[in-house]
C-alpha cells in the first residue's frame, strides 16, 4: 500500500545552557544522569528537551523543511569527548523526529541516496516499509513479507533486498513484491531466527541466529556467499547476534552480543572473509543500563551504538572507550543509520513493544539527529546470478 504524506514545517527548540565544568568533564545543572553506572561523569553535549504537545510528523533536510526538535520529559544528553557547547547551526545535535513510523521493533534501516530512499523494517510486525522523499511530500510503501525480517540489505544492481528472516536468507524482488528463501542452514520452523546481519566489503551478507524463546542460548553467524544460496557458518558462541559491522579498511569485525551486553573485535581478513583472535572491546554492563543493539560505524572507525532499554546511543572508539552517549526519548533505540548528503546525520529506528507509550510517546518513530561527524553507506550484496536460488534445508 502506497500512501502520500504531506509535511507541515515546524520550529527548531532553543539550546539549552548553564553547563557546569568538573574536573572530569562538563555536567548538566542537572546532576549526573542516573541511568549511567558507576563514576561515569561525563560531558553535555545535546541541549535538554521541552515539555509541550507534540508537533505535527516532519521530515527535515530532504523535504526543505525546518524540522521541529522532539518534545519530551526532561532528559539530558552527555558526551565524554568533546564539549559541544560551542558548535552552531545545524551542528547542535538535537534529536528530531524524522518519521512518525509506529513500529513494534524497527530495525534495518538502509538510506539510498540516489533514489531518495529509506527502507525499513518491522520485525514483530513481518513487514517492509520504504519511504521515498520528494519536495515536501513522502510516499510510503508498505509490504507484509510474511515472516519476520531481522536485517537486509540492497542488492548491487538496485532490483531488491537481500534479507535476514526467521528461517535463514531471503531475496526480496521489488518487481514481483515477494520474498523467496534461498538458504535454511537450522530448518524451518526450528526455534531459531535471524536476527541482525550486514554485508562486508565483498558484497557476502553475514546474519546471526537467535533461540527466539531463551536468547541465552549460544547462536552461530552465518555468511550468505555470493551465489545467492550457500550459508557458511563462521562464528559460534554469540547469542544475540547485533551491531555487525567491519573498520573502514576492512582489517577488523565487530559483532555485539546483546544477551551478554558485550561487543566482540576480530581481525579480519577482506578476501577470504576469515575473522580470527577474537577479543572483547568492550563489556557495556559496567557502564549502561539497558543491552547494546544495532549499530553502525563511521569513517573514523568508531561505533555507533543503540542500547536497547536504555534510552541512549553511543559513540565508542576503536580502542573501546566511549566518546559520546546521546540520550534519546525513547527507551528502545534499535539502529543508527548514516543518512543526508554529507552522510552526517543518523537516522534511528526504535521500538514499542512492552513500552508505556505515555512514558514514552516517541517509541516506534525513526529518529534523526546531526551528529557533525561522516558516516558511510551500508555496502551492497553482490549476487552473483539471479537464477538457480532455491532454497536448501540445512545448506551451509
Amino acid at each position: 500500500m502506497i500512501r502520500p504524506i504531506h509535511l507541515p514545517p515546524a520550529r527548531p527548540l532553543k539550546l539549552t545552557s548553564g553547563l557546569i565544568h568538573t574536573p572530569r568533564g562538563i555536567l548538566s545543572p542537572c546532576h549526573k544522569d542516573k541511568r549511567l553506572k558507576g563514576d561515569a561523569v561525563v560531558r553535555t553535549c545535546i541541549p535538554t528537551f521541552e515539555r509541550s504537545v507534540f508537533s505535527p510528523v516532519v521530515v527535515q533536510e530532504a523535504h526543505g523543511n525546518k524540522s521541529r526538535a522532539l518534545n519530551s520529559k526532561k532528559r539530558f544528553a552527555i558526551s565524554s569527548g568533546v564539549d559541544m557547547s560551542n558548535l552552531g547551526g545545524d551542528q547542535d545535535h538535537r534529536v528530531y523526529r524524522f518519521y512518525e513510523a509506529r513500529t513494534s521493533v524497527g530495525k534495518g534501516g538502509i538510506w539510498d541516496p540516489h533514489q531518495r530512499k529509506y527502507y525499513y523494517v518491522d520485525i514483530q510486525g513481518k513487514s517492509l516499509h520504504i519511504l521515498t522523499l520528494s519536495g515536501s511530500e513522502v510516499q510510503r510503501e508498505d509490504y507484509d513479507v510474511g515472516i519476520s525480517v531481522g536485517a537486509m540489505a540492497l542488492i548491487e544492481g538496485g532490483w531488491g533486498l537481500v534479507m535476514a528472516v526467521r528461517d535463514g536468507f531471503g531475496i526480496w524482488d521489488f518487481s514481483k513484491k515477494k520474498l523467496e528463501l534461498v538458504a535454511t542452514p537450522y530448518g524451518v520452523n526450528s526455534g531459531w531466527r535471524m536476527n541482525d546481519g550486514a554485508c562486508d566489503s565483498k558484497g557476502r551478507f553475514w546474519a546471526g541466529r537467535l533461540f527466539d524463546t531463551d536468547e541465552t542460548k549460544p547462536g552461530q553467524i552465518y555468511r550468505l556467499e555470493n551465489d545467492g544460496k550457500t550459508a557458511t557458518p563462521v562464528i559460534d558462541g554469540i547469542c544475540c547476534t547485533n551491531g555487525v559491522l567491519w573498520s573502514p579498511d576492512n582489517t577488523l569485525m565487530y559483532v555485539g552480543d546483546s544477551t551478554n551486553k558485550k561487543i566482540f573485535v576480530w581481525d579480519y581478513d577482506e578476501e577470504s572473509g576469515t575473522p580470527s583472535n577474537k577479543r572483547l572491546l568492550i563489556d557495556t554492563s559496567k557502564i549502561f543500563h539497558g543491552v547494546p543493539d544495532g549499530a553502525t560505524i563511521d569513517q573514523e572507525g568508531y561505533l555507533w551504538t543503540c542500547f536497547f532499554d536504555g534510552h541512549k546511543m553511543a559513540r565508542i572508539s576503536p580502542d573501546g572507550t566511549v566518546d559520546r552517549v546521546y540520550d534519546l526519548p525513547v527507551k528502545r533505540p534499535t539502529q543508527p543509520c548514516w543518512y543526508g548528503d554529507k552522510l552526517d546525520t543518523l537516522l534511528i529506528t526504535s521500538a514499542s513493544k512492552d513500552v508505556n507509550i505515555t512514558n514514552c510517546p516517541e517509541s516506534g518513530n525513526i529518529l534523526k539527529v546531526h551528529v557533525g561527524v561522516q558516516g558511510q553507506l551500508k555496502a551492497k550484496y553482490k549476487l552473483k546470478s539471479r537464477s538457480d536460488r532455491v532454497a536448501s534445508p540445512g545448506s551451509s
